[in-house]
Parts: C-alpha cells; sequence; structure tokens
C-alpha cells in the first residue's frame, strides 16, 4: 500500500515539473505558429484591428512579386558563401588546432570568443571594419600600401552580398572549428599510427582516416551553417539594411520590410512561412543524408 502511494505521488510531483515546461512551450512556440499562419492567410485593416481571410491568394501573390524572388536569390547565394567559407575555414582551424604547438590551450581558447558575441554586436563590428572612412579594414590595407585610397566597401553593389556574408562567416567559421575539432580528437591514435607504417602521406591519412570520422559532425555543422544564413538577419541590417539599391536585401530583410515598414502583416506573415518551409524541407534532407553517412562510416 505503502509502495502504491509513493509511485502515485511520484507520478503527480513529475508533473508539476513538467507543466512549466509544456505551458512554455505551448505558449512561446506553437501559439506564435498558429497565428501567423492565421495571419498568412488573412488581410488586416490595421485600422479596425478586423482579419479578412483570402485563403492562399497572399502566397500566389507572393510568388508572382519580383522583390520576392529576387531576395530569394539573394538568400541562397548569401547561404551558399556563407556555408562553404565557414565550413572550410571551420576545418582548417580545427586541423590546425589538433596539432601540437606552444600556446595550443591559449589558441583554443580564442577559438570559442567570434561564437560567444551576439549577432547584433558583431553587425555593429563589422559596419565599423568596413566602414569607407575610418574602417580598421581600409587603413590596414593602406597602410600595408596595397590600396591607394579607402575603399567603399558597403556602397559596392555588386559585392555588398558577399561582404554582408563576412561576418556569419567569422561567426560560424568557429563554432564549426569547435564542433569539428571534438570529432577530430575521439580518433583513434592507432589508425594513424597504422597507416604511416603503411606509408601513407598526410593526405592519404586526411581522406582515409580523418575525413570519414568527421563526416556526420561536419554534416551537422554543414547543416547548421545553411540554416543561420537563410535566416539571416541581424548583421545584414545593422550594416546595410538591404541597401544599396536593395542589393543587400535578403529574404528577412524583405519579410521585416513587407511587414513593418509597408504594414502588409499578413503577406509578411507569408513570406515568414515560406522561409520556415524552406529550412524545415533542408533539414528534413540534411538529417536524411547524415543517416545514410552514419550507417556508411
Amino acid at each position: 500500500m505503502k509502495k502504491r502511494l509513493l509511485t502515485r505521488w511520484d507520478y503527480r510531483s513529475s508533473l508539476l515539473f513538467v507543466i512549466p515546461a509544456v505551458v512554455s512551450i505551448l505558449l512561446f512556440l506553437f501559439y506564435p505558429f498558429i497565428y501567423t499562419l492565421l495571419l498568412s492567410l488573412s488581410k488586416i485593416d490595421l485600422m479596425t484591428g478586423k482579419m479578412t481571410f483570402v485563403g492562399i491568394k497572399q502566397y500566389v501573390d507572393l510568388f508572382k512579386s519580383k522583390g520576392f524572388i529576387e531576395s530569394i536569390i539573394r538568400t541562397i547565394k548569401f547561404a551558399l558563401f556563407c556555408t562553404v567559407l565557414s565550413t572550410a575555414l571551420g576545418t582548417g582551424f580545427a586541423l590546425f588546432l589538433n596539432q601540437k604547438f606552444i600556446g595550443r590551450g591559449f589558441a583554443r581558447g580564442i577559438l570559442i570568443l567570434p561564437w560567444a558575441v551576439p549577432w547584433v554586436v558583431i553587425g555593429i563590428m563589422w559596419h565599423w571594419i568596413l566602414n569607407a572612412q575610418f574602417g580598421s579594414l581600409n587603413g590596414l590595407l593602406y597602410q600595408l600600401g596595397i590600396i591607394d585610397e579607402y575603399i567603399p566597401f558597403l556602397s559596392n553593389i555588386k559585392a555588398i552580398l558577399y561582404y554582408t556574408a563576412l561576418p556569419c562567416i567569422w561567426r560560424q567559421a568557429s563554432f564549426s572549428a569547435i564542433l569539428l575539432l571534438a570529432s577530430i580528437q575521439t580518433v583513434p591514435e592507432d589508425l594513424y599510427e597504422a597507416a604511416k607504417i603503411d606509408g601513407a602521406s598526410m593526405i592519404q591519412r586526411f581522406m582515409s582516416i580523418t575525413l570519414p570520422w568527421m563526416m556526420p559532425t561536419m554534416m551537422i555543422v554543414i547543416m547548421i551553417n545553411t540554416l543561420y544564413g537563410l535566416m539571416q538577419f541581424d548583421t545584414v541590417f545593422i550594416m546595410t539594411e538591404g541597401g544599396p539599391a536593395n542589393a543587400s536585401e535578403i529574404i528577412a530583410i524583405h519579410m521585416y520590410r513587407t511587414a513593418f515598414e509597408k504594414l502588409k502583416l499578413g503577406a509578411g506573415a507569408s513570406i515568414g512561412y515560406v522561409l520556415t518551409m524552406i529550412c524545415i524541407i533542408l533539414g528534413l534532407f540534411y538529417v536524411n543524408v547524415l543517416n545514410k553517412i552514419e550507417k556508411k562510416y
């Protein structure tokens, strides 16, 4: 009898501990998700607050919009550039920091700093670094004699999209290196010793041992970097606000302008849902690839 009462109490007390988490998830995740879906299917009169159901009309109009299509193209370019470079640099940093050298512990400690800095602060910092009048990058290039006059990086329409991706690359390269370094350190030393005895070169050891061992972690890194690239807003908005001439208006900034500058909340919500669906589809694709890699290796 006593044991039965104890089991009931444990069950009830466990529910009490779980309820706050469940309420938080429902309140901060599911409610906004459902409400945004209703917004995307409705037209809102901001004067009266009245919502008129219009179905998928706003989605149809969205894909007829030249500005929206262009913002998607820019976002894809931005995400690809950010993902490729941040993953490649992260891999290079991880391989370098896995070697034995004086100050390795200090270098590993510094590696986490970019990842720990908030996105807003990163945007402000890179805005000043690339400033056309007194930016530190211009100052460094000028002092080294590489340029004769300061370059207006953030005014270059053709290259602005790639300049605004630099903060994302800088931060995510740090994050990538942390995860990949942890993965590399789990490789058994016996495998490298056996490969050396067999006469394998450094490149052969990397291709046949290190890279296959890193692949599951690398796929996670690529997935996270891709999603960050697609959802990026803070740094680009702080640096250029989508300019000049909308050259850096990625989909998140296009959504912001549609919803809060043009006051088309329903259209803005539909853009948000399109972005969400793109991220979910890519996430599922990466998970599927990850499962296949884990089975292979």
